[in-house]
């Protein structure tokens, strides 16, 4: 399912903006020019949302930083709802992407296709770790729940960006299953709200400052992946017998 595009995103939903842009000095198109301040406003909204939070954001502010009038702002985005949108929108966008890459980068000419069980949690795994280290990214999603928890008109725009995630997720585990030779020890559905729910509370312990640490995060997911999606359930401990260790 793909998240409907909110009118009052203005312009691209796609962050396609050109780095290059910002760093020549050559006169620029009309196209480039808006990119360009299209792209200076994200920029400056992304800062300032992850680092004083949405409600104490104005619209004045992110004119200001990315160096631009309220005039700039509002000829790219309709409010300050719609600037959010647009940040959750390329940032979703490029996770589906990047789940997508993981899937299609070929194996290593060395090793057998289809690619190993291990190649393939590891490609997972790498790109869940480089998440963890994006704090300004962390602090974003944690500010775009809060506000989906606090303004009801906000919520549905949220959930389906978190809808398209988790599917998203699910495809990557039934797809991984089906090239590794396994079986899933859960739904697809179960497995990928558990591994995106486990992925939220090491990113929230991560923004406090306090453990697990960088390879903590990866070992437990590794342990999650290993012990929960892709091996069968061994006995409860209440079917052991009498003096089990």
């Amino acid at each position: 399912m793909q998240a409907r595009p909110d009118p009052r995103m203005r312009g691209p939903t796609v962050c396609s903006y050109n780095p290059d842009i910002m760093k020549t000095k050559i006169r620029l198109t009309r196209e480039q020019s808006r990119a360009q301040t299209r792209q200076r406003l994200l920029d400056a909204a992304r800062t300032l949302f992850a680092a004083q939070g949405y409600a104490a954001t104005s619209v004045e502010q992110i004119a200001l930083e990315a160096g631009y009038t309220r005039g700039a702002f509002y000829s790219n985005f309709r409010d300050k709802t719609g600037i959010f949108l647009t940040l959750l929108r390329c940032e979703h966008e490029r996770i589906m992407a990047e789940l997508q890459a993981l899937l299609d980068a070929p194996a290593p000419e060395s090793q057998a296709s289809p690619p190993h069980r291990d190649l393939l949690e590891s490609r997972l795994l790498a790109h869940y770790a480089r998440l963890q280290l994006d704090s300004q990214r962390l602090a974003l999603m944690l500010e775009a729940r809060l506000h989906a928890a606090r303004d009801a008109a906000f919520e549905p725009h949220f959930r389906r960006f978190r809808e398209d995630l988790l599917e998203a997720v699910g495809r990557y585990a039934r797809t991984f299953a089906q090239r590794a030779g396994l079986a899933l020890s859960m739904s697809p559905e179960d497995l990928a709200f558990g591994f995106v729910a486990l992925c939220d509370g090491c990113a929230l312990h991560r923004l406090a400052g306090s453990p697990p640490g960088d390879e903590d995060i990866e070992r437990i997911l590794r342990a999650f992946m290993k012990r929960m999606a892709f091996e069968p359930p061994g006995p409860s401990r209440s079917s052991e017998p009498p003096g089990s260790p």
